[in-house]
């Protein structure tokens, strides 16, 4: 961290130094006394007397200062050298103090946001950046507001560009995102019907994503998805940076062509510089190609060459249950994308379950979809039409809303054999005695619904 006083960030957090110097250094800032080291500011972010016990445990610690409530009138301990820094809200000013902290680093910093393809996303556009910079990127798909301080504050010098992912389970969670990262490139990667729940409609769905444009300054860039309807439907009007626009159908900056897919994942071309490029992804499906695409454009706005683009893409590493392919009993194929689940993922995981199955047994296992709200039903049998559509020989189906996914494929087809099963220990058992050798088995659903145990159950000795 850049040399910081007392002083300067008091100002910073609009409060008032009661003990200590002004010119006290500050090395950094945290809000868990635990995680206190030597040199940092504390935040009393709790308050009260458990407020005390952390505030003790943080000096301890090595903390050179605290930051309090304005009402609090007695310090937990004597210390003349210790930096007190009274505020309205400790909270808020622990925000402040996370939006300087980010301020402190100039380096080109990605914000991805979208319904589904995020965390692929952002892993992907690392896996570029690696090539030639060091890169500092979210943690997992640990991408809600309070995961955020934990994800700047790990910025040092040495970093060379940032890339961080932006969710949301509530109104006001990607802009307010937005707003602390200041992307210069932020990516949409799709608006589907996912988290309709908690936000009460679709419209507001679309509201929600169009949040990362408080972020983005007006000589940034926005990179959308050309063919998804529901982006088309985010208001742009007000953006004055660049949009850059990838796809597959409409016309788009890029564009990718020639799709084909093998055992080991997808190749397709883009068009760069006036030349067919040949790009490899080791994973699969339709969708993948769209994640990679986005992470091209912000490859492209930030000047790699194609050489880094197909070095990085190449070695892009799946992130854990999605599309993980393993070895299960009866010598079949387990396809392990439980991670999570909406509509818009489950048809993608359907799709690729289809070209995987190539002639062999395909099986779609599959959980309920949480957070769907009144369209639950619907969004349901909407997948099951799917499955249905793309010829999937076998649906076994596991939970109370997930047996509307049966029921909407039993209306779209006549041949497909369905399943459905309240628990999952009833599934794993009927699969055990009656799962086709060498078929290929997709294993689906909400993060909530715990699918990964099929595959667990499943898996080969």
């Amino acid at each position: 961290m850049p040399r910081v006083t007392a002083g300067s960030l008091c100002e910073v957090l609009g409060g008032s130094l009661k003990n200590g110097k002004a010119s006290t250094a500050i090395k950094g800032i945290m809000c868990r006394c635990t995680k206190v080291i030597p040199g940092l500011l504390y935040f009393d972010v709790k308050g009260g007397k458990g407020g005390d016990l952390n505030i003790l445990e943080a000096v301890k610690n090595g903390a050179v200062g605290v930051v309090v409530s304005k009402h609090k009138r007695v310090m937990p301990f004597e210390d003349e050298g210790m930096v007190v820094i009274s505020v309205p809200k400790v909270k808020d000013a622990f925000w402040r103090a996370v939006s300087f902290y980010r301020d402190l680093y100039d380096i080109p910093v990605i914000g991805v946001t979208g319904t589904s393809g995020k965390t692929t996303t952002k892993e992907m556009i690392t896996s570029i950046f690696r090539r030639k910079w060091k890169v500092l990127k979210t943690v997992g798909n640990m991408n809600l507001p309070d995961f955020l301080p934990s994800h700047i504050l790990r910025l040092k010098w040495g970093y060379q560009a940032a890339v961080f992912e932006i969710g949301m389970n509530r109104p006001g969670h990607i802009g307010k995102q937005a707003r602390i990262v200041r992307p210069k490139v932020g990516v949409i990667t799709h608006v589907g019907p996912g988290h309709v729940g908690p936000l009460g409609s679709f419209e507001n769905v679309i509201l929600e994503k169009a949040g990362i444009l408080e972020g983005v300054p007006d000589d940034g860039y926005l990179v959308l998805n050309a063919d998804d309807p529901g982006t088309a439907k985010i208001d742009k009007s007000g953006f004055k940076g660049k949009i850059v626009y990838y796809g597959l159908e409409n016309k788009a900056d890029f564009m990718a062509g020639d799709i084909v897919y093998s055992e080991k994942g997808t190749s397709f071309t883009v068009n760069l510089d006036n030349q067919e490029c040949q790009f490899f992804i080791p994973t699969f499906g339709k969708h993948n190609v769209y994640n990679a695409l986005a992470a091209i454009a912000v490859a492209r706005n930030c000047k790699f060459n194609v050489k880094s683009i197909q070095q990085g893409l190449a070695k892009y590493r799946k992130p854990h249950m999605r599309l993980q392919i393993s070895k299960g009993i009866n010598n079949c194929t387990l396809i392990n994308d439980t991670y999570n689940a909406n509509p818009d993922s489950m048809e993608a995981g359907l799709e690729v379950l289809s070209t995987m199955a190539k002639g062999k047994t395909s099986i779609a296992v599959l959980g309920n979809m949480l957070e769907q709200g009144p369209d639950a039903p619907k969004n349901h049998r909407r997948v099951g039409k799917k499955a249905a559509e793309v010829k999937i020989n076998w649906l076994v189906t596991v939970g109370g809303l997930a047996k509307e996914i049966a029921n909407g494929a039993a209306k779209t087809s006549k041949s497909m054999k369905i399943w459905s099963f309240a628990w999952k220990k009833q599934a794993v058992a009927f699969l055990k005695a009656n799962l086709p050798k060498d078929s290929v088995v997709l294993i689906k659903g909400s993060r909530g619904a715990y699918m990964e145990q099929l595959v667990t159950s499943l898996k080969a000795n």
